[in-house]
């Protein structure tokens, strides 16, 4: 045989097989019976055999036709089986947006517990670096965790998280500076500045300072950024109750200082308005909240602790 015969010819045959009727065929694929009578005659010539004896009114598959049959329904069985399997076995995927710092600082290191416990779902992610405002991210996606206040249309929204915003350094910048520390303490050319100013501004005029530039020192426009090089040791940066809790948890960053803000904004869970909330989707979403429960309950505890903390702080040698 120089080639192979056609996909379709060979279903449309498969079915005139077992009705042993070319119209009943048709039927069963929403043909006409001479379309199924013409695949059947180009499957014929491929394979240079008849495969049906033409009788008054009804047909008859010839032995070659009997034999061509049995292979092609098993090869047919097998198939829908494989891709049964294949959809079956496939994980459910859900679309996910976020900032790339809730992704990078908070997600990541939960997400892996997820699909541990849920082999079929996979989560994709989709970071962006928000450039102000408090417009949704664009694009399709399935469930967002967005930075703001919730005044959004179009979609369901639920607050994950309220923040607060306090500053944190590294334990070798402190030592530098001195314990206990206060704001007014640190160095104005050593303040690290997450997109822009507000907060060190927002710090000086709660604290009634005079003599503090908060304009002073360097921007950059990812908190992941300003986090890391605050660990480094550069200076002191703002820091939330969301991204900043795994320097404060191995030690890479401490918060000695009285000095704490609430802000407007918080981190939201938004999903479209016109999304049907599948089983596998609300699955996700219920995880999600429960973490955020959980991450809400840490934040209670260290605040609580907080004053030890700092009177540990005091007692820590130079």
């Amino acid at each position: 045989m120089s080639r192979l015969p056609s996909l379709n010819a060979l279903r449309v045959f498969e079915a005139a097989a077992r009705h042993q009727n070319l119209t009943k065929a048709g039927e069963e694929l929403g043909v006409t019976q001479s379309a199924v009578s013409k695949q059947v005659a180009q499957l014929e010539a491929v394979l240079q055999q008849p495969l049906f004896e033409r009788r008054h009114r009804r047909i008859e598959l010839t032995p070659f036709g009997r034999e061509v049959a049995a292979a092609v329904s098993g090869t047919m069985t097998q198939l829908a089986q494989r891709l049964d399997a294949i959809a079956t076995d496939r994980p459910h995927q859900i679309t996910f947006v976020a900032e790339l710092d809730f992704i990078q600082l908070w997600l990541l290191q939960r997400l892996f517990r997820f699909e541990a416990a849920h082999p079929s779902v996979r989560i994709s992610l989709t970071g962006y670096v928000a450039e102000g405002g408090e417009a949704l991210p664009e694009g399709d996606w399935q469930c967002a965790v967005v930075w703001g206040r919730g005044a959004w249309s179009g979609c369901r929204f639920e607050q994950l998280f309220t923040n607060q915003i306090f500053p944190v350094a590294a334990p070798a910048y402190l030592d530098r500076i001195g314990w206990p520390a206060r704001v007014s303490d640190l160095a104005e050319d050593a303040l690290i500045h997450d997109r822009s100013t507000f907060w060190w501004s927002a710090f000086r005029a709660a604290e009634g300072l005079t003599n503090f530039d908060p304009e002073a020192g360097r921007i950059y426009n990812q908190t992941s950024l300003c986090l890391e090089a605050a660990a480094q040791g550069i200076g002191a940066t703002v820091g939330d109750e969301v991204t900043t809790r795994p320097y404060l948890e191995d030690g890479r960053l401490v918060c000695p200082f009285e000095a704490r803000l609430h802000s407007p904004e918080a981190y939201y869970l938004v999903v479209p308005a016109n999304l049907a909330t599948t089983d596998t989707l609300a699955l996700f979403l219920d995880w999600l909240k429960r973490e955020a429960q959980a991450h809400r309950t840490w934040y209670a505890d260290f605040w609580d602790c907080h004053p030890a903390a700092r009177q540990a702080a005091r007692r820590r040698p130079l």
